[in-house]
């Protein structure tokens, strides 16, 4: 049996990190912790590719061969930086929650691109990503507690605001008033980014207003805008086959006239019809 750095691997099934550690089963987000401890806090400069992919634990093990005194605090460390798995379950994922707690967490946990992990980490993403960044963070446990309390709550918060995006969740034209509404967005406001790539859903359009992080004032007028536009859209599709009529109008009729297109946001035209049918369905 070889002896590596002072260590005998046992031929008992387990990998040679299960036998360094003594553990009975593995725990991926621990694994991921204690790669990137290794890294940032111990300077193993550990291959950053090896972080969450398939030999990260042989990796783990090849360092800890030699670091004795590391695997004997390491339980101890364990404790001081990682929260129950229960504060982190409402973390699901998702894209959009992804984007919203991203920098955020690299915000309060100094671990931005520039400043923070290791480089070249290209299997860290997603979920484990967020989690990773919050369990290396070097703060005191309780107050880390309380930290992730607190993005959960903003993130409720934020979430509660989803009412006001209902309107293009609509099942039979939903899609539809999302592309309106990308073209509104792309005519008139100012892109998040020149990568941002047309708006086709709801989700889409929830993670484009994310990222805007506007007033809700200035939220609220440009969602009107947008159905301001749809209606329009759908007025215009319906009259296609409508034939132009000229009238003579009195000045104060015309004034009063483009009062309410200015009101409304119509076309004189739409306007004349709707005062029409409006009268005639009084009759």
């Amino acid at each position: 049996m070889a002896v590596r750095n002072g260590f005998a691997p046992k031929d008992d099934g387990r990998d040679e990190l299960a036998q360094l550690l003594q553990e009975s089963k593995q725990n991926t987000r621990r694994d991921i912790w204690l790669w990137l401890y290794l890294d940032h806090y111990e300077e193993a400069e550990l291959d950053p590719a090896t972080c969450n992919g398939l030999t990260m634990r042989t990796t783990i093990a090849r360092s800890l061969r030699r670091k004795a005194d590391v695997r004997r605090r390491l339980s101890q460390e364990e404790d001081r930086f990682m929260v129950q798995d229960e504060h982190l379950k409402w973390i699901d994922g998702s894209e959009r929650q992804h984007q919203w707690l991203l920098s955020r967490i690299e915000d309060i946990t100094d671990f931005g691109p520039l400043q923070g992990l290791s480089r070249g980490l290209v299997h860290l993403i997603g979920r484990n990503h967020l989690i990773a960044m919050l369990d290396l963070w070097n703060v005191d446990i309780a107050d880390k507690a309380e930290e992730i309390e607190r993005l959960r709550q903003k993130w409720l918060r934020h979430k509660a605001g989803d009412s006001a995006f209902a309107w293009f969740e609509d099942k039979k034209v939903g899609s539809q008033r999302c592309e309106c509404a990308w073209a509104w967005l792309e005519k008139n406001h100012q892109p998040i980014s020149r990568r941002q790539l047309p708006i086709s859903n709801h989700q889409e359009l929830l993670i484009y207003f994310d990222r805007a992080k506007l007033e809700r004032n200035e939220q609220k007028a440009i969602i009107q805008r947008i159905k301001q536009r749809w209606s329009r859209q759908q007025f215009d599709e319906r009259t296609a086959d409508k034939k132009q009529v000229n009238v003579m109008l009195s000045r104060n009729v015309i004034t009063l006239l483009d009062e309410l297109v200015k009101k409304h946001d119509l076309k004189r035209a739409q306007v004349i019809e709707l005062l029409i049918t409006m009268e005639t369905d009084r009759v």
